[in-house]
């Protein structure tokens, strides 16, 4: 009996029963059967733990669904609000060995059973993982087993080159049988222009069986602009004589797409006078993507007031738009009429995250608002929009770096200055060259349409919780959640009434609103609910000067949108020309995007930590120990200088130390400096490294006890040692430059010509990073932001402090091996400003060092910094085994191995 299910037992609580690894395995593979293409969205949020959807999807409201959603009672709760869950025994996931030995016992020829056991796991062990690909690469009878699954693993974490360069040494035949989606995904990512002909042919002449996987290929070849071939898929996946329902139903909604695309409609007729408005929906061929958050058409609600509080407007269009609009425009309060003639306004549905598809009369005028940050099928974002559409962007969020590529910051200057929801916004548009300023939330000025004379809730009302756990203490409390399957299915109109129905009942029927959701907390506030918001992390960077705006500061940005959006909402009503609309925005929104600059460019304050730089400093000095060459190197070579190396460690890197430092001196013949930076060593480390390498001066400081604080940002495969090497500039003053090396890297090559490269001023020179999911400098800020809590004060202060030092677009580096110009770096007053980064922003030393250089560095060749388990390394001169797995490891293969055994036979002639 495990320890948990002893005091389970003890308590008198029955732990749930861990199934036998043989049910896990079998679990596993059924899984696999039914979802072999799974592709987790982490990114996104899913509905609360516990609380059950509406019941049935075709439920007349949510408001009659509460019972059906009420919260299961807890033992306990956390004092943070959060529902803490009583202990579930949980089994942990099963190892790489166990998933491919079932998957070969099924009788799965050995490649096959690799990618079909990469692509089963719903969550993925990544180090496991590659290590057995790499090792099943190294043999040429396994090679192709290898290749497949470090290809599909490749493709999982992000690093997008390495999986098209591993699937493409499959060939189209192998590619079919084993991984057909996943080559074809990497192409498209790639940009090949021969993979979607390559596709075709597998669907036409029937290289793909799979029901399954010919709906993945139809999507992708959708999305790649190829709906012919994506209809053949389609149509083969259909007549599959495997088909399930799960597949069926996403056959049935992805087909109306692909018509769209072979049959594009032709735009509604706007008759002359008349203006063209564009009303927001949130349908995408993409399932995933498409919305099931009632919130969102909230947003359009509240956006359609704008145009409805204009006086005397006749609508036009589709009666499934127009019928819904009208039933807004009945509800608009008196107090909030704009006075005017009047208009004709032809209404156009236009679908947020795919425009480009819809039939969209030319010079259609839009309100753009909300975020615009789900990609299709994790290949496009669908932006800009349709080519007709005239954006006015206003409550405009973004935080993806992938979205503000060159054509879209181009655009967005075109169609600016944009109104941005949160600062988070206001400060990367700046940063981008993009006019921006802080509109704040447009759902704030949703009482255009909720009328003031409402009944309020009776005397003893329960409270509501809108996507938020019910306290045990709330005997009486509801639960809702805004996540419905039956709102990707809904039209407009239907979406439309559930909203007001909801949002009125939350006002009317209830005591309190208590929600983690934005879009029910400020449009809940804005009709006189009675509301409690509850973000799920106080530090998140979309409600940045949204989650600190007072009562008064919430009016005042009622006001703001609403002064800001009459004058150009009159224009066009006008029959403006979209050089008069735009001149109109321009100039109405002219001092708010000075005081927005004004913002961005202030003073960010210095952070401050706990511990004192200086003192760490002269502490560290003192502990400083010279033990020098007993032979030292002379001859041309020592004449061209010293090579001086630094390293960091604590004392479980002993034995790795020795093998860095051997790949150094074996390959060169320039003298060696060796300054360590260390923790738990003495004077036996000391002198065993002297007796191993007479010919290396050894230069070193004892870093025990020193506090950077909560480094919320250190991975877990790292030690704090690593971070004393922020120490650098400030504890050599008598060097000027240094060869940072990591421990989990090795030279192959004289490292003389890496340590000569001239950085032309720049304090440093590393390599870029490669992973998609890490290459952009704004998007590790952002992902570091998400780390700090209940700390918003910091979130916001190391975003506007990015985005003033760095410039827009650049790429964050590898810290493992850095060429460091200490001169530089202690005139720039480095370890003094940065080191409190850690404290204050959680960052690790990977991150403080990306803060200091981002924009700054010197770009190394690859060959200087080779990753194995990110690329394909043809001619290392530095190999870095970045990640979990190392060369060291005796129970796990890794590529390029040999080079470490190398080295360290080597190195065992010295003892």
């Amino acid at each position: 009996m495990s320890p948990a299910s002893r005091r389970l037992a003890a308590s008198g609580e029955t732990a749930h029963p861990v199934p036998t690894a043989d049910e896990m395995i079998a679990e596993a593979l059924l899984t696999a059967a039914a979802d072999p293409l799974h592709n987790p969205h982490s990114d996104r949020p899913a509905p609360v733990p516990d609380a059950r959807p509406l019941p049935t999807p075709d439920q007349e409201t949510w408001a009659s669904a509460k019972e059906a959603n009420r919260q299961p009672r807890q033992v306990w709760s956390a004092p943070d609000r959060a529902a803490d869950r009583p202990f579930q025994e949980r089994p942990e996931p099963l190892s790489s060995d166990a998933v491919l030995t079932a998957a070969l016992r099924r009788g799965l020829p050995i490649d096959e059973a690799v990618t079909t056991s990469v692509r089963a796991a719903r969550t993925l062990d990544t180090a496991q993982w590659r290590s057995l690909c790499h090792s099943l690469m190294a043999h040429p009878e396994t090679r192709r087993a290898g290749v497949a699954g470090a290809a599909l693993i490749a493709q999982r974490v992000g690093l997008r080159e390495l999986a098209w360069d591993l699937l493409r040494q499959l060939g189209p035949d192998d590619a079919a049988r084993l991984a057909p989606a996943e080559y074809l995904r990497a192409g498209i990512a790639m940009a090949d222009p021969g993979v979607t002909r390559t596709a075709a042919t597998w669907v036409r002449h029937g290289f793909v069986p799979d029901a399954a996987v010919l709906l993945e290929l139809a999507k992708l070849l959708f999305i790649a602009d190829e709906p012919e071939s994506a209809a053949e898929a389609l149509d083969a996946a259909r007549h599959d004589t495997g088909l399930t329902e799960e597949v069926r139903a996403s056959i049935d909604h992805l087909a109306p797409w692909i018509d769209k695309a072979l049959r594009p409609a032709a735009p509604a007729h706007v008759p002359t006078g008349h203006v063209s408005f564009a009303v927001i929906d949130y349908k995408a061929p993409d399932e995933n993507v498409s919305s099931s958050n009632i919130g969102d058409t909230v947003q359009t609600i509240a956006s359609l007031g704008h145009l409805l509080r204009h006086e005397g407007l006749r609508l036009h269009g589709d009666d499934a738009v127009t019928e819904p609009v009208r039933f807004l425009a009945g509800r608009v309060r008196p107090e909030h009429v704009v006075p005017g003639p009047g208009a004709d306004v032809n209404l156009t549905l236009v679908q947020r995250d795919m425009s480009r598809l819809d039939a969209v009369p030319e010079n259609t005028w839009m309100l753009a608002f909300g975020w615009y940050m789900h990609s299709q099928f994790d290949l496009r974002f669908d932006f800009p929009f349709h080519k007709n559409l005239l954006p006015l962007f206003v409550s405009f969020h973004v935080n993806k770096h992938a979205i503000l590529t060159p054509t879209a910051v181009d655009y967005l200057r075109a169609h600016g200055p944009i109104g941005c929801r949160d600062w988070t916004t206001v400060h990367l548009l700046l940063n981008a060259g993009v006019p921006a300023f802080f509109s704040g939330c447009l759902t704030t000025t949703i009482d255009t349409v909720f009328p003031a004379d409402f009944a309020s809730p009776p005397t003893g009302a329960p409270a509501v919780y809108v996507d938020t756990p019910v306290p045990e203490h709330d005997t009486r409390g509801e639960l809702v959640t805004h996540l419905h399957p039956s709102v990707r299915r809904h039209s407009l109109g239907q979406n439309l009434h559930t909203a007001v129905e909801l949002l009125d009942a939350y006002r009317s029927r209830f005591a309190r609103v208590v929600t983690s959701r934005l879009h029910a907390f400020l449009p809940s506030w804005a009709i006189g609910a009675n509301v409690d918001f509850r973000p799920r992390n106080d530090a998140d960077i979309r409600f940045s000067g949204l989650l600190d705006a007072d009562e008064a500061d919430r009016r005042a940005m009622q006001h703001r949108i609403r002064a800001v959006v009459a004058p150009a909402m009159a224009k066009i009503l006008a029959g403006a020309s979209r050089d008069e609309v735009y001149a109109t925005w321009a100039a109405t929104v002219a001092d708010e995007v000075e005081r927005a600059r004004a913002v961005h460019s202030a003073p960010v304050p210095a952070p401050s930590g706990s511990c004192d730089v200086s003192d760490v400093v002269a502490g560290v000095r003192a502990t400083r120990v010279l033990v020098g060459a007993a032979e030292p190197r002379t001859g041309p070579a020592a004449a061209r200088g010293v090579l001086n190396i630094a390293v960091a460690l604590d004392g479980n890197l002993r034995a790795q130390m020795e093998v860095v430092v051997a790949g150094v001196v074996r390959h060169t013949d320039r003298p060696v400096r060796v300054v360590a930076l260390t923790r738990d060593h003495g004077p036996a480390d000391h002198e065993r490294l002297a007796g191993l390498f007479p010919e290396v001066t050894f230069e070193w400081y004892a870093c025990d006890g020193i506090d950077y604080g909560a480094v919320l940002g250190m991975l877990k495969h790292i030690t704090v040692a690593t971070m004393d090497r922020l120490l650098l500039p400030e504890l050599l003053p008598h060097l000027d430059r240094v060869l940072y090396h990591d421990l989990d890297a090795l030279s192959v090559v004289d490292l003389a010509d890496l340590y000569d490269t001239d950085l032309g001023g720049a304090p440093l020179a590393a390599r870029p990073s490669i992973s998609y999911n890490y290459r952009h400098g704004i998007g590790n800020v952002i992902r570091s932001t998400r780390l700090l809590g209940h700390q918003p004060g910091a979130a916001r202060d190391l975003v506007r402090a990015m985005t003033q030092r760095h410039r827009y677009g650049y790429q964050g580096f590898n810290a493992g091996i850095l060429l460091l110009d200490l001169a530089v770096m202690r005139a720039d007053g480095f370890t003094h400003e940065y080191v409190p980064y850690a404290e204050r922003y959680g960052l690790n030393d990977q991150d403080v060092l990306n803060a200091y250089a981002g924009s700054r560095y010197r770009v190394l060749d690859s060959r200087w910094n080779a990753w194995p388990t990110q690329e394909i390394v043809a001619e290392p001169g530095l190999i870095h085994w970045a990640g979990p797995v190392k060369p060291w490891h005796d129970d796990r293969y890794i590529l390029l191995k040999e080079h470490w055994t190398a080295a360290e036979t080597w190195l065992s002639t010295r003892r």
